[in-house]
């Protein structure tokens, strides 16, 4: 036992100062940690008059912020290298980074990084940290653009695949903004985790029809066809771009695993959907329904080891009767999302992954929805027959009426076949992102607004289109709807509480996408 008892302690003293630390941990859910590659290039201040200021209780030493990260960025292994207090070379450092990238999530450089400007420009997630006092050696030009058209010195790489963000730490606690820096380092150490959380989704598709999106794109020239590999093509992208996985299950699969659930079940589940509803209008027999297609979705979902779903199913058995028909809405966004499995319906998956991004941003569900542009009154409208009732991310919910389904054939009554959907009621006052990926052409979609009272500047608004409405107040809603393009973009957005636009656009550069602004 006093050996055990020694080992243990051993271990966390290595953990503890190590210059050399990649242990692939495990966290609760199972998930490997996200493992970043970090370089200290020197002591961490300018030298030219800070000896002082190294020898202060104050200053904040390589080791020290070392802990300082570990303790803040839970579920994070940093590989450290100290290139100030070791006799390793940087020929060895950058072999060695550029050996280990299939086991490397993101890079972390500090420092001045003495012209070896290669290291961070190895295709990875990148973090440059310069510390105050001491930034003029470093080529933010060339981070930022990857070029340098006016250099005088001959010779060097062209560099490519630059993914760099810029921080900044008062490593001597000089400033009062000192604290305000290394936070900032911490969400942008974070934004890797996310990366590394996007690689490792896994959206289970169960569709009837062939393509993905094909209700995304309503509008489009009546010339124009689908390519025939747009499926393949697409999943290919996605995977090769941003790591998620398309699973794709038949309509026979969940019409199999919906005469499995248990009924019994099934109905804890709708009463627990009535309960927390400000008011039921739709059949209690609809709702028992949805909860059964909620149960079958998520066996398939565990089946095929999926963290996200999306879907356009429309029928229970495939018959085609009216009495079949139902629309999985209501087990998506009471179901999945409340807890924190983001599930879509009509199969856009640039959506889905959207709405996947936006949570592991956030720690939010997201609306999605049809976007509608009303330029008299400066408003992005979106509508859809349900939204998050958790739109914050935690145990919160907002009035939800659990009503007919806007498009059901027998909308309005309570007979078989006239389904479920949402009229939820998000906060007004708050701001909020509409926004969108575009994986097939690199491109991130973003303009954003702030909620308002759709009742009070729209009347009869349950008669018209979805069920719910998020609308919000734009400044310059004529740039976005100057960017309306349904063969580029689709006709859907995603809503997220919060103004989101500079940490998507941080995310954008680290996962290599461009971010267009649409309402600039």
């Amino acid at each position: 036992m006093k050996k055990i008892a020694l080992y243990s302690a051993l271990l966390v003293f290595v953990l503890l100062i190590s210059n050399t630390v990649g242990y692939g941990m495990t966290q609760k859910d199972g998930s490997k940690n996200t493992k970043i590659y970090t370089i200290f290039f020197d002591q961490g201040t300018y030298l030219g008059g800070g000896n002082k200021l190294l020898e202060s209780k104050n200053f904040t030493t390589n080791k020290k912020l070392l802990n300082k990260l570990r303790n803040k960025c839970n579920g994070i292994d940093f590989i450290a290298k100290d290139m100030a207090n070791s006799n390793i070379s940087i020929k060895k450092v950058y072999s060695e980074l550029e050996s280990s990238k299939e086991n490397i999530d993101g890079v972390l450089l500090i420092g001045d990084i003495h012209g070896e400007y290669r290291l961070a420009f190895t295709g990875l997630p990148t973090i440059v940290v310069y510390n105050l006092f001491s930034s003029l050696h470093t080529p933010y030009k060339l981070y930022a653009t990857g070029k340098e058209e006016n250099s005088i010195f001959l010779g060097g790489p062209d560099y490519k695949n630059g993914k760099i963000l810029p921080a900044e730490l008062d490593r001597g606690n000089i400033t009062a903004s000192a604290e305000g820096m290394f936070e900032d380092l911490v969400y942008k150490i974070k934004l890797i985790q996310t990366i590394k959380k996007l690689k490792e989704s896994r959206i289970l598709r169960v569709s009837p029809r062939p393509y993905f999106s094909i209700d995304n794109y309503h509008g489009h020239d009546n010339q124009k066809y689908w390519p025939k590999d747009h499926n393949e093509r697409y999943a290919r992208t996605l995977k090769e771009k941003l790591g998620i996985e398309i699973v794709t299950v038949n309509p026979e699969e969940f019409y199999a695993a919906y005469k499995e659930t248990n009924t019994k079940e099934a109905e804890k589940i709708a009463e627990k959907w009535i309960e927390g509803a400000q008011k039921v209008i739709a059949a209690k027999s609809e709702i028992i329904k949805n909860a059964r297609a909620y149960l079958a979705f998520d066996a398939l979902r565990e089946k095929y080891n999926c963290t996200a779903v999306s879907t356009v199913m429309r029928s229970l058995t495939g018959s085609g009767d009216v009495k079949d028909r139902f629309f999985p809405g209501l087990g998506l966004e009471c179901g999945f999302k409340t807890r924190g499995i983001q599930a879509t319906c009509q199969d856009h998956i640039n959506m889905t992954v959207t709405e996947i991004a936006g949570y592991f941003l956030t720690g939010k569900p997201s609306m999605l929805g049809d976007l509608m542009i009303d330029r008299y009154n400066s408003t992005a409208i979106l509508t859809h027959c349900g939204a998050p009732i958790n739109p914050y991310g935690d145990e919160r919910r907002v009035p939800y009426i659990i009503k007919s389904h806007a498009q059901s054939p027998v909308r309005d009554t309570k007979k078989p076949g006239s389904a479920t959907a949402l009229d939820v009621k998000w906060p007004v006052g708050e701001p909020v992102t509409y926004w969108m990926f575009n994986v097939l052409n690199n491109k991130i979609g973003v303009f954003t607004g702030k909620t308002v009272d759709a009742d009070r500047l729209y009347k009869h608004l349950d008669l018209i289109a979805c069920r719910t409405k998020v609308i919000a107040k734009v400044d310059n809603i004529k740039a976005v709807q100057e960017h309306q393009s349904p063969d580029e973009y689709g006709i859907h957005r995603i809503a997220t509480l919060g103004d989101l636009r500079e940490k998507i656009k941080d995310l954008a550069i680290l996962i290599g996408f461009d971010v267009i602004e649409t309402d600039r």
